[in-house]
Formats: structure tokens, sequence, C-alpha cells
């Protein structure tokens, strides 16, 4: 019988946290030891798209608003976030890079592209392409 793809949740699984291993071991050597790669999303976030209400945040990388507060709130104690009130709505809370978090852009950015290379590996491009498609595909049938 073949079981091709049977074991595709155990694979992406394992993918996540080999993924989350290359990500706290960069880090260390960088000497952060206080980020989780779950504070990325909110970093790729800021630095392309700039400040952010927590809705806004919240719906880009996909997270509920409680995860997205806890998250938040460490970035905010490390000093790489800050929290301002809408001047237009002082209940809604915008949260915008510090000087410390816009310097943490270049580890960030290097850190992201060794991860990349080391994912793909020498993967020729049309690969990636229906690769990264097929789990796009994958994610909107969940």
């Amino acid at each position: 019988m073949n079981n091709s793809g049977h074991n595709i949740a155990h694979l992406i699984s394992n993918l996540r946290g080999g993924i989350n291993e290359f990500i706290l071991a960069r880090l260390a050597d960088e000497g952060i030891s206080n980020l989780a790669p779950s504070h990325g999303a909110i970093f790729v976030v800021l630095y392309n798209e700039g400040p952010q209400t927590m809705l806004s945040l919240s719906e880009k990388i996909n997270r509920d608003k409680s995860t997205l507060t806890v998250l938040v709130r460490k970035l905010e104690a490390l000093g790489y976030v800050e929290r301002e009130s809408d001047e237009a709505d002082k209940r809604v809370s915008i949260i915008s890079l510090t000087e410390k978090g816009q310097r943490f852009r270049a580890v960030f950015e290097e850190i992201s592209k060794e991860l990349v290379e080391k994912i793909w590996g020498g993967t020729p491009d049309k690969e990636r392409c229906e690769i990264t498609e097929e789990l796009k595909r994958m994610l909107e049938r969940l």
C-alpha cells in the first residue's frame, strides 16, 4: 500500500520544530536569548508596513488578541516596540518599533536569509513555487 503523503502533518511539524531550533540558535549566536520565533511575525509586519493597531496586527499574523497581547507585552518589556493610544480613539492601541526594534532589523533579516537558504538548499525556483502554492492550498483547506 502506498502511504505517500500520509505523514504530511508529522513532516510539517518536524519542519516547524527545526525552523524554531535554527532561529533560537542563531539568536543565541547574536547574544539574544529573550526572543521567541513567534515574535518574528510581528517584526515582519512592523518592518514592512509600519505601525499597526492591535486589531490589524492580530489579523495580519493570524493570532487571536490574547496571544498577540502576550507577545507584544514581551516585546514592549524588552524595548523592541512601544504602544501608544490612537489620537482618534483612545481605546485603540498602536504598536510601533522603537529605536532598538529598528536596530534589530539587520540581525532579523540576516537570520531570515540564512533560514530561507537552509530550507530550500538548491531547490530550483519552479519547485519552490509549486511547493509553496501547495502548502497555501493545504492551509486554505484547513
